[in-house]
């Protein structure tokens, strides 16, 4: 799609839906009303106990589910390599220096290869230009993200799910950090990856859900496969942020298959799950 064509698209398609999304209260003990379903914590069935029990390598994984303010957690406070990921951070940090300015032409296009693409170049022209490892820890500061810290080699990135998922809220829940314009176009792009790309957190999700991900992976060496993904998952009666890290993989395709087989049964369990309703 031309570029012109794509940056109508990005800035437009959920301005109904931002209002309501920044409504939404932080995660919280929220009681359960007459007839609510019970919150289930996806990380704590025996059917994903079973089946990171028979992965290798390491795994550390956060779910907000936005339907009954609950974050679950595995592993937590285990930091991994970002790799890609860390894309997602690059141009929140882009959008929140603009101020709400509309993104320049060229930069838009920079920004559509690093997410869609994840094309590297893309990425380090950004992250330049952004003012690097500093900007982008001064950035995660204001968004709370204690636990991650930027490298200057910005796939070396550190981090840890629960941050991701700080990181995704000010894009799926708003705030003042970021424009509604701004988190629209980025989620925008976040949906639109390449078919190649279209992994991770999105594992058993059917088509008729909106799936905003981003994925990342590095081989390490004499460390194995750092594979990552994160996103917004909202569809079926389901809303939820997921963020799942995997390190000392075997291969690429080992951690991929891991992180959809989690991916799968946290949408799974989450079914009977209440969704607040947006937009």
């Amino acid at each position: 799609m031309p570029a012109g064509k794509r940056l109508v698209r990005q800035w437009l398609t959920r301005g109904a839906l931002a209002a309501a999304l920044a409504a939404v209260i932080a995660p919280g003990a929220r009681a359960a009303g007459p007839g609510a379903p019970r919150p289930v914590n996806p990380f704590g069935t025996a059917a994903i106990r079973a089946f990171l029990g028979s992965r290798s390598g390491d795994v550390t994984a956060a779910v907000e589910n936005l339907g009954t303010d609950r974050t679950y957690l595995w592993n937590p406070r285990v930091a991994e390599h970002t790799a890609s990921i860390v894309k997602v951070d690059i141009l929140e940090t882009l959008l929140h220096q603009l101020h709400g300015a509309p993104i320049p032409p060229s930069v838009a296009a920079t920004a559509q290869g690093m997410i869609e693409n994840s094309n590297n170049d893309d990425a380090t022209d950004l992250w330049n230009r952004v003012g690097g490892a500093p900007a982008v820890a001064a950035y995660d500061r204001l968004v709370g993200m204690n636990q991650t810290t930027p490298n200057s080699a910005w796939g070396l990135t550190t981090t840890t799910p629960r941050d991701q998922i700080l990181l995704l809220r000010q894009l799926v829940l708003g705030g003042d950090l970021l424009d509604p314009g701004a988190r629209d176009y980025e989620l925008s792009l976040m949906e639109h990856v390449e078919a190649d790309q279209d992994w991770g957190v999105s594992g058993g999700v059917p088509a008729g859900a909106v799936v905003a991900l981003k994925n990342g992976w590095l081989p390490l060496p004499g460390q194995g496969w750092q594979v990552n993904s994160i996103g917004w998952i909202h569809g079926e009666h389901r809303d939820y942020l997921l963020a799942i890290m995997t390190g000392g993989d075997p291969s690429e395709a080992y951690g991929i298959d891991t992180i959809q087989g989690v991916a799968s049964l946290v949408w799974r369990d989450l079914r009977e799950q209440k969704v607040a309703r947006r937009g």
